[in-house]
């Protein structure tokens, strides 16, 4: 969902299991440090430090080396399989030496300094394990009482929240599940042992997510039922087909303003609340903050900062995100239309919001990720 991708990403690319691999072999187990408490079962987030030598004892890989413990599911085919095997029935604190047959390692693909048909050696120690989560169950959607947002987005409250309420700019820990109309599970953060974290507005979600989960409170639970539009549309995901409406299960466990955070960022505007200025042909624009000193001109060179949205809500492009303001002579065509005319007369730290039709942007040829006629909608800053 990422759109909607929440998975945590494991850093060291060697341990991901690659699919296909023939479990045909077990795993070789030598306790070096016997652990306490109670032993890590399928389902269970753990973190470990290992280092990982090739049978001539060439190490490939150590976490101690970099001092960061690596941090995964058991049992979710997140690593090899052969971690999967020989990681189950640790305790924490426990120490294990692994030796694994490439059958549950890497089978006959080549992997980084990992040759071939290797077996491996590990040394792994348990750091801590958090218990397994209650998977969400799918309730019959028909037995909802579904309110309808708007057009392609309807939600139910199973629970209504009492904390800090979401809106644009707000910071949300949360759990989620997600199904397809048949009850095809094709995501949790539950199963992968830890809730996702997104900034509401930030187009991190499917459009249907940022608009659907405006107005719910800290400690609720919200179902949402989006249409295709207001979800993937026509492109298939992974677990995903083309055209699937999805429903959602959503339960917000803190919800945290960071007004600093915010002030830096661009949300998609309220496009029909603003009060727009009629510019040059066509051109529509509104001063969401004021600025000071000498106006710009055409001919000159400034510097901004900017986010675009197709007027769906859905973003193509922002400098805030790489980190690095846009530098661009003024009036010399080498940006769209729309940009040269709602540039001019802006001054250091005024903000404004473009509305730029077709024929300003990049008319019936789109370009990019925005498509053909499509009306575009920046927001501005003059650095």
């Amino acid at each position: 969902m990422d759109g909607f991708c929440l998975a945590k990403k494991i850093a060291f690319l060697f341990l991901f299991f690659f699919a296909g691999i023939s479990v045909a072999q077990n795993v070789d187990i030598k306790v070096l440090k016997q652990g306490a408490g109670e032993p890590v079962h399928k389902r269970q987030l753990v973190r470990v430090h290992y280092t990982g030598w090739l049978i001539d004892s060439t190490k490939f890989d150590s976490s101690r080396d970099r001092g960061e413990p690596l941090e995964f599911v058991l049992g979710a085919d997140q690593v090899i399989k052969g971690w999967d095997i020989g990681i189950e029935g640790m305790k924490p604190g426990e120490i294990r030496r692994l030796k694994i047959p490439s059958v549950l390692a890497y089978g006959n693909n080549a992997v980084g300094p990992i040759p071939a048909n290797s077996d491996l050696l590990f040394e792994v120690e348990l750091i801590s394990a958090q218990k397994s989560l209650e998977p969400d169950t799918l309730l019959n959607p028909t037995a909802l009482k579904w309110k309808t947002l708007r057009p392609g987005i309807e939600i139910f409250d199973e629970k209504e929240g009492t904390g800090k309420e979401l809106w644009t700019g707000v910071e949300l820990t949360f759990h989620y599940t997600g199904w397809l109309l048949n009850g095809h599970k094709f995501g949790s953060s539950k199963d992968m042992g830890k809730p996702a974290k997104t900034v509401l507005g930030t187009g991190k979600l499917v459009r249907g997510l940022e608009i659907g989960l405006e107005s719910l409170k800290q400690g609720g639970v919200r179902w949402l039922r989006l249409s295709p539009s207001m979800a993937y549309g026509p492109a298939a995901m992974s677990n995903i087909p083309a055209n699937s409406t999805l429903i959602f299960r959503i339960q917000a466990d803190l919800v945290e303003v960071d007004n600093e955070f915010a002030a830096s960022m661009d949300f998609f505007p309220n496009v029909s609340s603003i009060k727009w200025v009629d510019g040059q042909e066509g051109l529509k624009y509104f001063v969401e903050k004021t600025g000071s000193g000498k106006a710009v001109k055409s001919g000159e060179v400034v510097k901004v900062h900017y986010t675009g949205w197709l007027s769906d809500g859905t973003k193509f492009d922002s400098s805030r995100e790489r980190g690095e303001p846009l530098t661009l002579e003024l009036g010399a065509g080498r940006v769209i239309r729309g940009w040269d005319l709602g540039l001019v007369g802006m001054k250091r730290g005024e903000k404004r919001l473009l509305l730029i039709p077709p024929s300003l942007g990049y008319g019936s040829r789109g370009g990019g990720p925005i498509p053909p006629d499509a009306t575009l909608i920046f927001a501005v800053e003059m650095m």
